[in-house]
């Protein structure tokens, strides 16, 4: 059988250092031996990042698949998130794998292509982008705090520069911040844009009319911070470079008629927004509100005009859907069965890495006695200094690479009670979890559940595709309940129907 290898590390220093590629290479190939696996070619990704998959050599590796798919029987990794932290681009490269039917392996991951095999890859993968998702969300928790404290965060704006004090970064007036005040001055003098424009760049300074727009837009210049973290500018720390007066002034002189925008606050207000489906034009529906006696009331509607699709109230759309999602929800006793089995399996599979470090450790225990006895041999004269020096160093290197596989082995050992618990938790809760999650996060959950999108008409949903995960839950609740369960398979669309 023929398979090719995959390999990533995520950061420059990693690719530099090479061992954790060196490791993961290694411990592939003899994946590939003792399961009689010939390997084609090794693609090695040093230092992208896995949150995407616009990667140099993920996308010559897709590449060599499709012109070789009939050579490939399997792709090896080390890890699943060495493919993808996105759970999304994980299960859109797990399924052009399965159509050539070429096996996806893993080294230190229990899966295959049974549907526990298919559930176990797909919590492996929700498990990677949810801790890439809490890394993003310090990050941003740690940006939002420092902007509520009055600094800017981001690249420095033209006519500042940055200064750092005590581990923390401000921006402070750079030798530029007199064309800043200049373009100001010009501008509510009475100069157009254009004009300024052509007078900078008579006297050497490279400015075109959308860079001075943008810079007489930019409220940083008087001291305030606009940012999507708060609905309101915040007072910055930063010395302003323009009074109030001017700026409000070019403001006046840029938008004479104040032309009301839409309120953002709205946007988040519609979880099913762009994702419920008309099933008169196929349209997304979006949101908005509709004026009532008293009060204004949400709606989610058709964008099509003409179209007969009747509008339906937010909040019962919303409770509609929770109902939805309950329906997917496992039985105690099913759930019991099939995490009873699935521990089985990933205990099983975790002996055989437990087999694996107690024999490094052993290599390694080998090698430290080897140490000891070429420092005895230099002592009785057996070896010279240059001898010792050259023995040492084998010894050295060999047992820095027995050290890093065994991290690697170590790092790969599951929590098998956590993951199990995590795992029951997703299948019995999924409506308390969407109810339960901000509006962007409410998004990613039910189009990962639903990556098409849904239909929804007289309290009825159906939908043409959903997700491995739920494709597990109703084969086993069907099993369970017969041919009575609102979930048994039906060929075309899947409907479901809310009875109130």
């Amino acid at each position: 059988m023929k398979s090719i290898i995959y390999i990533r590390v995520s950061t420059t220093e990693q690719a530099e250092f090479g061992y954790s590629l060196k490791a993961q290479e290694q411990l592939c190939i003899d994946y590939a031996k003792r399961n009689s696996y010939d390997v084609l070619k090794v693609f090695t990704e040093k230092g992208e990042s896995a949150k995407t998959t616009n990667r140099t050599e993920l996308k010559s590796m897709l590449a060599y698949i499709r012109t070789n798919k009939n050579k490939i029987d399997a792709l090896i990794i080390y890890k699943i998130d060495r493919l993808s932290r996105d759970i999304y681009d994980s299960l859109t490269i797990r399924l052009m794998l399965k159509k050539l039917n070429i096996d996806l392996k893993s080294v230190t991951e229990p899966f295959d292509d049974s549907p526990f095999g298919t559930f176990t890859a797909t919590l492996f993968s929700s498990i990677a982008q949810l801790d890439n998702d809490i890394r993003s969300e310090r990050t941003v928790m740690g940006m939002r705090q420092a902007v509520k404290e009055g600094r800017w965060v981001w690249q420095a704006p033209f006519g500042y520069s940055f200064k750092f004090d005590t581990q923390k970064s401000y921006i402070i007036p750079s030798k530029d911040s007199y064309i800043v005040k200049k373009i100001f001055k010009d501008f509510v003098n009475g100069k157009k844009q254009y004009e300024i424009s052509q007078e900078l760049l008579n006297s050497g300074i490279n400015f075109y009319k959308q860079k001075i727009n943008n810079i007489l837009k930019n409220p940083i210049y008087i001291g305030k911070i606009k940012t999507k973290f708060f609905d309101e500018p915040v007072n910055g720390i930063h010395e302003p470079l323009i009074d109030d007066v001017t700026f409000y002034k070019a403001q006046g002189l840029l938008n004479p008629k104040a032309i009301k925008t839409y309120n953002v606050k709205y946007q988040n207000e519609f979880p099913l927004k762009r994702f419920l489906k008309c099933p008169y034009c196929n349209k997304n529906l979006t949101g908005s509100y509709s004026k009532g006696r008293h009060k204004r009331y949400p709606y989610y509607h058709c964008i099509t005009k003409g179209c007969i699709y009747k509008p339906i109230r937010k909040d019962y759309a919303d409770y509609l859907f929770t109902l939805y999602l309950k329906s997917f929800e496992m039985k105690k006793d099913v759930i019991d069965k099939i995490f009873n089995d699935t521990k089985a399996l990933l205990e099983s599979k975790q002996a055989d890495n437990k087999n694996i470090i107690s024999n490094i450790k052993k290599e390694i225990t080998l090698l430290e006695a080897k140490k000891t006895r070429v420092e005895e041999l230099v002592i009785d004269g057996t070896f010279s200094k240059d001898t010792y020096h050259n023995k040492l160093n084998e010894i050295e290197t060999e047992m820095i690479s027995k050290k890093i596989e065994l991290s690697d082995y170590e790092n790969g050992l599951l929590n098998v009670d956590q993951l199990i618990e995590y795992g029951k938790n997703f299948v019995f809760n999924l409506s308390s979890l969407w109810q339960n999650l901000d509006t962007s996060k409410k998004r990613q959950f039910q189009e990962l559940l639903f990556p098409e999108g849904i239909y929804l008409e007289n309290n009825e949903f159906r939908t043409a595709k959903i997700s491995p995960i739920l494709s597990l839950i109703r084969a086993q609740n069907y099993l369970k309940n017969g041919s009575k369960s609102n979930l048994a398979p039906r060929l075309g669309l899947e409907p479901f129907k809310i009875i109130i």
